[in-house]
């Protein structure tokens, strides 16, 4: 109920304050369990994304934002994820299992921080570890503009851009330690962000993205032959 009153209300607030434009609508699962990750550029970002996608979301966010007076309230009573940063928040880890298995959508920002230069971040290996478990697919996010919103100067009704992936399981090559699995998995979804950012936006794999997925394949084989190796001593 309070999720339906607020939508209409970030609606309004964000045509007032910006002009954006979503590609890959048609890529969004209308119904389902979905894993929704995107990167993130500034505190606005859970309300835009909230009014773009047609169906609920639930978003993990940090603690901190549970502990402000008006936005907490709101995050409370509408049943959003808290987590504490810096650690491994299993409590979190295990809410948002539950909410997937009860086919939700769940939006995660795996930089775990926002960009204050705008690019990306590394990503930690939260949002792997829930895929793999769930099994939920996953539906990469990219964004750009929106730190142009409060913090962009003499810059009127900035654009903001949004473009959605195409919905994927990731696979892991069997035989692979679990710390290389959640590693390969949170890479390959980076690397499906970043191409769908301009190069100057993409910070962390600001190297050319077929150069990434080759050096990721390799890793991959290499683990992979370890692996086996150590099984046949």
């Amino acid at each position: 109920m309070v999720y339906a009153i607020l939508k209409p209300v970030f609606w309004l607030l964000t045509h007032l304050l910006c002009r954006y434009r979503v590609s890959g609508r048609e890529n969004i699962p209308q119904d389902g369990p979905v894993l929704i990750v995107a990167n993130h550029l500034i505190w606005y970002d859970p309300l835009l994304l909230g009014i773009i996608f047609p169906r609920r979301l639930w978003f993990m966010a940090k603690i901190e934002i549970f502990r402000l007076p008006i936005v907490g309230f709101a995050a409370r009573l509408t049943d959003q994820i808290p987590v504490h940063r810096g650690e491994s928040d299993r409590a979190a880890l295990e809410q948002a299992l539950g909410y997937l298995r009860q086919g939700r959508a769940v939006t995660i920002f795996p930089e775990g921080a926002v960009a204050q230069h705008g690019r990306l971040l590394d990503a930690h290996t939260g949002v792997a570890m829930l895929a793999l478990r769930s099994g939920a697919p996953i539906l990469p996010v990219a964004h750009r503009g929106t730190r142009r919103i409060f913090i962009g100067r003499g810059v009127w009704l900035p654009r903001v851009e949004v473009r959605i992936g195409e919905p994927y399981i990731p696979q892991v090559p069997a035989g692979l330690s679990r710390k290389a699995a959640l590693k390969m998995v949170t890479e390959d979804l980076m690397l499906r962000i970043a191409r769908m950012l301009p190069p100057e936006d993409r910070g962390a794999y600001a190297q050319p993205v077929q150069e990434l997925e080759r050096e990721l394949i390799s890793r991959v084989q290499s683990e992979t032959r370890r692996r086996q190796t150590t099984r046949d001593l």
